[in-house]
């Protein structure tokens, strides 16, 4: 049974399945469905003297449970104040205070609630955020993720609280067959007995009015029987289900209804008061359909039970199980979660205890969820440089090409730079030259392709002037002290003569300290004479700093450098 007193706390103004006390007040009522648990106070008097003293209030439903409700005599004054609502189609909903003109604005979307027909959830958007309300509800593992309304931008909506039916909150209440399982096996057990002989009859004893007519519709087309019931007038309006009901006694499967049911069975007579047909007696069955009484099962049970000698139990609900509700609440996220029934023997601590846990903090802005795919985490490095650095740490992919250390390439006549410590980096701008933007670091070496330096690419500096673009092209400046390692280009790559060339790091016959050693404007782009040196050829004079500074120059543009006392060229260009 429902306790719910009809209002949240987001939307006070608004009344859902209670009509008395303090509800009498509300700007707009919802009905989620026809059970008389959730309709108290709906034909109070003092419901419809506030009805006639106002204009503005109505009561909401779907379509079906508007065609349910006013097959009644008693619910026919609210004809005219009844506005029924598309399942799945959002609708705003203006709450006006008649007194006072206040408005607010609320979009309400009905979603398939699955406990009987008619039966809807509400979900509400407005300025106090997006709230659902259950009703009384069955849904399958997995059956939320489906609702599309219920999601927005690819993920579920941020629900601020859910109005949860608990009815089966309870570990004893685990795992309910579903209702295929269910039918399934009351299926079998009614075609068995009916299949014996046209006397042989099946009563489904049912407590509610209506709420069992997925039963009775499947029922009825597996096996060609149509089911007795009372009345037909709440399916009037209902092909689908009408079809398969009828009010002649004179058929298989009854699930008429008497306040002294169970005492008529006992001898053998049917709520309608058939004993006979053709003055045959009936052989009779009944099956009752519940759920509390096989969670009072201290052993796991079949779908099935017999009770007695002509009398069985079968497993059948119109509520969520406990793994189910978890399933669902789980998903859906929610921040907070209310329960609108205390099962027997708990209380709403117990409930909330069970509850809380699957709710996300209320610090949390946005629902979570999962992503699709797996995402690198972006981590700053902090260097000695006060320039910004890439936002990834990890490596590049590796390229198919060959792969060299990162080089900064500079245009040759545009910087000047002089070899400093290590740790101390720094570049200088040279007269009409530009002021270079950041600093590589020969500790973070980067690895990138192995490109030609005459690339057509954006990201080159500047064009180099037309006598330097034969030969090697722009020259590029190596990392001083590489790692031995590492497979870097040689000079003898450049050069055709491989045989003049040796280990030049003996050229000057000396290591000159790294601070002492310039590079011109000329040569910006060629290596420290640390780097490499030639051995003296015999007879010949130690060179000046200043021949060497203009060999290197040469050197590094490609030019020939012509030996007077030997009349041969050291390098062909």
């Amino acid at each position: 049974m429902s306790s719910f007193q009809g209002q949240m706390a987001e939307y006070p103004t608004i009344s859902i399945d209670r009509f008395d006390r303090e509800n009498l007040k509300a700007r707009a009522y919802f009905l989620s469905h026809c059970h008389k648990d959730h309709m108290k106070g709906l034909r109070a008097p003092s419901l419809k003297r506030r009805l006639e003293c106002s204009l503005k209030v109505f009561l909401y439903c779907s379509p079906v449970t508007k065609e349910l409700l006013l097959t009644s005599p008693k619910y026919r004054f609210w004809e005219n104040r009844i506005i029924t609502i598309e399942i799945e189609t959002p609708t705003q909903i203006s709450l006006v205070d008649e007194a006072s003109g206040e408005k607010e604005e609320v979009v309400v979307t009905l979603l398939p609630a699955g406990h009987c027909p008619g039966s809807v959830m509400f979900l509400f958007q407005g300025s106090n955020g997006t709230v659902l309300y259950t009703g009384d509800f069955r849904l399958a593992k997995g059956e939320a993720s489906r609702m599309e309304l219920l999601h927005s931008g690819g993920r579920v909506k941020d629900i601020q609280s859910v109005y949860l039916d608990t009815t089966f909150c309870d570990p004893r209440f685990y795992q309910i067959p579903s209702r295929e399982q269910c039918l399934r096996g009351i299926l079998e057990l009614v075609r068995s007995w009916v299949t014996r002989s046209p006397h042989h009859v099946v009563w489904l004893n049912c407590k509610a009015a209506y709420g069992y007519e997925y039963l009775f519709t499947n029922l009825s087309e597996e096996l060609g029987v149509q089911v007795h019931v009372d009345k037909l007038d709440m399916f009037k309006n209902m092909p689908d289900i009408l079809h398969h009901l009828t009010t002649d006694r004179n058929t298989q499967i009854h699930a008429c209804r008497h306040p002294k049911a169970e005492e008529c069975f006992q001898w053998n007579k049917l709520p309608c008061g058939i004993t006979s047909q053709n003055k045959t007696a009936l052989h009779t069955i009944s099956i009752k359909p519940s759920t509390m009484w096989f969670g009072e099962r201290t052993r796991k049970t079949n779908v099935i039970v017999r009770t007695g000698e002509s009398s069985y139990r079968a497993c059948f609900s119109f509520h969520s199980s406990f793994s189910e509700i978890k399933d669902f609440l789980s998903y859906i996220c929610p921040v907070n979660v209310y329960p609108n029934v205390i099962p027997v023997g708990l209380t709403v601590d117990k409930v909330m205890d069970v509850l809380k846990p699957l709710c996300r903090s209320p610090q949390s802005v946005e629902p979570k969820y999962k992503p699709l795919g797996k995402l690198k985490r972006a981590r700053t490095i902090h260097l000695d440089s006060e320039e910004d650095d890439d936002l990834f740490d990890d490596p590049l992919p590796t390229p198919l090409r060959h792969k060299v250390p990162y080089q900064l390439t500079l245009q040759p006549e545009l910087f000047s730079m002089k070899a400093l410590p290590l740790d101390q980096p720094e570049l200088r701008q040279s007269p009409g030259g530009c002021k270079a933007e950041s600093v590589w670091s020969p500790s973070l070496a980067n690895f990138i392709d192995c490109e030609e330096s005459n690339s057509d690419s954006g990201e080159e500096l500047e064009t180099p002037p037309p006598s330097l673009q034969g030969g090697l092209g722009p020259s590029t400046l190596v990392q001083q002290n590489a790692d031995p390692d590492v497979d870097i280009p040689q000079w003898e790559v450049f050069f055709k003569r491989r045989d003049e060339l040796t280990e030049l790091d003996t050229l000057s016959g000396r290591k000159s300290p790294p601070e002492k050693t310039l590079l011109s404007s000329t040569r910006a782009d060629s290596q420290s004479s640390s780097d490499f040196e030639i051995p003296s050829t015999p007879e010949a004079e130690l060179p000046t700093p200043e021949r060497l500074q203009c060999l290197y120059g040469k050197l590094a543009t490609g030019q020939s450098i012509v030996v007077e006392k030997r009349k041969c060229s050291l390098l062909d260009s």
